[in-house]
């Protein structure tokens, strides 16, 4: 994969392609302002000479949490037509949703005058119920939320955000008008219930130094096809892998001295590095469904579903990197709970991919590390290097589960082969004679010998 160096391209570096598609926009900026709102801004891509064939449309956009590889999803239902597009945490207000259905439930352990009553339950058909301006806060008030039987105002007992589950409150209560103890309205068999309430729709995470990303892509129809009728087989949009990707953490875009300076860093890299595989930890997507009520919403530690992380897959992965050679010693530690070994030390890549805690390596001889904080050095804003600490996890860690996908140590950087197709990417000098050659499993070694 391209490093961040290669995330945008210079109008003078455009990708000569076949024409049969148009050329993504160019200078795409990501900028942030209030939380979870992010703003997107590129260049109009109908100004460019490779789209002179193309009736523009508009733009469409992905964004991918955690790995700047993927998998994307599309934000936009339809082509953007300007050059701005805000992405921001979306709580829908829902007004007078008519309530499906009733679930009369009778009460448990209960004395008195309770026992005989029973409970009105429904579900909203949206779900989180969520707080007006918040991140996705599941919502508790039974303040913010109103329910109507026959246009006659219901009281709520409780609200149960996560699930949208609300429950009527059917207990007497003193009217200070009356000074009688009177009842609350209760639906009968043909009552028209409704309920207002907020429900989140998207949420933008940009707590905890969650990792964003964004492709554009541009979609437009051949001109000598507006002439006559246009159909949705009839638009052409710019294949996701052509587009650039663009992050919270790209400040500034690099010039030609720090990208050769991340050129020249990728180098020394290559001749000395260590080949690795990295897993990027999830921190959004599907909640696990190992986070119970009871547990306090943590995700348990040998659960083979999220793998300790609370989302479903644990992480994303794996992608090729290259870090700095070990320099460590190693040492085995007596503790309470029996022998460990202890590996840990300081190594750096380079800006791509975007690292941070908690991820993890898995090196040739299958041992896996984790990640511990990174250091980030930057100029203008723009990363250059990471730095960071990595430790050697034990064998009976639940990460030692997480599935490899068949992954080959060949001495292709960029590709991840299934095994039977490793033996055909060690390294082959044509003009060695086989019973002289000799093999290394990179194309380093293989540069460096011959």
């Amino acid at each position: 994969m391209p490093y961040a160096s290669d995330r945008d391209r210079n109008p003078h570096d455009l990708e000569l392609c076949d024409n049969a598609f148009p050329v993504a926009p160019l200078q795409v900026f990501l900028t942030a302002g209030e939380r979870g709102v992010l703003d997107l801004c590129w260049d109009s891509p109908a100004s460019l000479a490779q789209n002179q064939q193309f009736a523009i449309c508009g733009i469409n956009i992905y964004r991918s949490f955690d790995s700047e590889f993927g998998p994307f999803e599309r934000v936009t239902e339809l082509p953007v037509g300007s050059t701005f597009f805000r992405d921001q945490t979306d709580n829908v207000l829902v007004v007078d949703e008519v309530v499906q259905d009733f679930q009369k439930l009778v009460w448990g352990d209960c004395s008195g005058s309770e026992i005989e009553s029973p409970r009105y339950v429904f579900k909203t058909l949206k779900n989180p119920i969520v707080v007006s301006g918040s991140q996705a806060v599941p919502e508790s008030n039974i303040n913010s939320v109103w329910v109507t039987i026959d246009d006659v105002p219901a009281k709520i007992r409780r609200v149960v955000g996560p699930t949208g589950e609300i429950e009527l409150d059917v207990r007497e209560f003193a009217n200070v008008a009356t000074q009688k103890l009177e009842a609350n309205p209760i639906p009968g068999e043909n009552s028209v219930v409704k309920v207002t309430y907020r429900y989140n729709r998207s949420l933008v995470k940009t707590d905890l130094g969650t990792r964003i990303f964004y492709r554009v892509t541009t979609v437009g129809v051949l001109r000598d096809n507006i002439l006559g009728a246009v159909y949705t087989d009839d638009l052409l949009e710019t294949p996701l892998e052509r587009a650039a990707s663009v992050s919270i953490r790209e400040i500034e875009k690099l010039d030609w001295i720090w990208r050769e300076a991340v050129r020249r860093n990728s180098w020394i890299l290559q001749m000395g590095g260590e080949r690795v595989k990295v897993y990027l930890k999830k921190t959004v997507g599907e909640p696990c469904p190992c986070c119970q009520q009871h547990t306090h919403k943590q995700p348990l530690n040998d659960c083979e579903q999220c793998y300790g992380v609370g989302i479903v897959g644990g992480y994303e992965g794996p992608f090729h990197t290259v870090i700095a050679p070990d320099d460590a010693e190693r040492r085995i530690n007596q503790g309470n709970y029996g022998r460990n070994q202890e590996h840990v030390y300081e190594v750096w890549t380079g800006p791509s991919p975007l690292l941070s805690q908690r991820d993890f390596f898995v090196k040739i001889n299958g041992e896996r590390y984790s990640v511990g904080p990174v250091r980030m050095p930057s100029n203008r804003g723009m990363v250059l290097q990471q730095h960071f600490n990595i430790g050697y996890i034990d064998e009976k860690d639940i990460r030692y589960k997480v599935p490899l996908d068949g992954i080959a140590w060949t001495g292709q950087a960029d590709q991840l082969l299934p095994p039977h197709l490793a033996s055909a990417n060690k390294t082959d000098k044509p003009v060695i004679p086989d019973e002289r050659e000799l093999r290394g499993n990179t194309k380093t070694w293989e540069n460096t010998t011959y």
